[in-house]
């Protein structure tokens, strides 16, 4: 029996947490939540991601938790939250200058972990996996027309 696309997002949800409770581990002394590093790396590492409605969608949790997180950060002055200049219905989430030093040393626990999690993985079986994924989201913008 083939797997279906839930039980694909089920293990990418498990390895999301997972992922974060682990950088939340390794930077203990920032006393940051699993949700506030999620949204960490993904403004970090994807610049389209900048809405709250986008956050909770990639995210899969919350408007409370994510605006709760989001509050966090700004108060933190690690993000900044401004109108959309075409619709004021929109706050667009950036990273401040304050979170630089952060993000430097989030994406250097990020790449230990990868090199840790990943030794025993061969980079053609990553490839697979890459070029599985592309090929499922590819399906779903086709149907959508995008």
């Amino acid at each position: 029996m083939k797997k279906s696309v839930e039980t694909m997002l089920g293990y990418f949800s498990q390895i999301r947490r997972v992922y974060a409770n682990e950088i939340n581990a390794r930077l203990k002394d920032q006393n940051f939540s699993p949700n506030e590093i999620s949204i960490l790396i993904l403004l970090s590492n994807n610049p389209s991601i900048n809405t709250g409605n986008e956050l909770r969608m990639v995210l899969g949790v919350s408007k409370g938790l994510v605006s709760r997180s989001l509050d966090s950060l700004a108060a933190r002055g690690l993000i900044q939250c401004m109108k959309d200049s075409s619709d004021k219905r929109i706050q667009r989430i950036l990273l401040t200058q304050e979170a630089a030093p952060l993000i430097d040393h989030l994406m250097e626990e990020i790449t230990e972990m990868n090199e840790e999690l990943l030794a025993d993985i061969s980079q053609e079986e990553i490839n697979q996996m890459e070029i599985t994924i592309r090929k499922i989201l590819e399906r779903f913008k086709e149907r959508d027309g995008k």
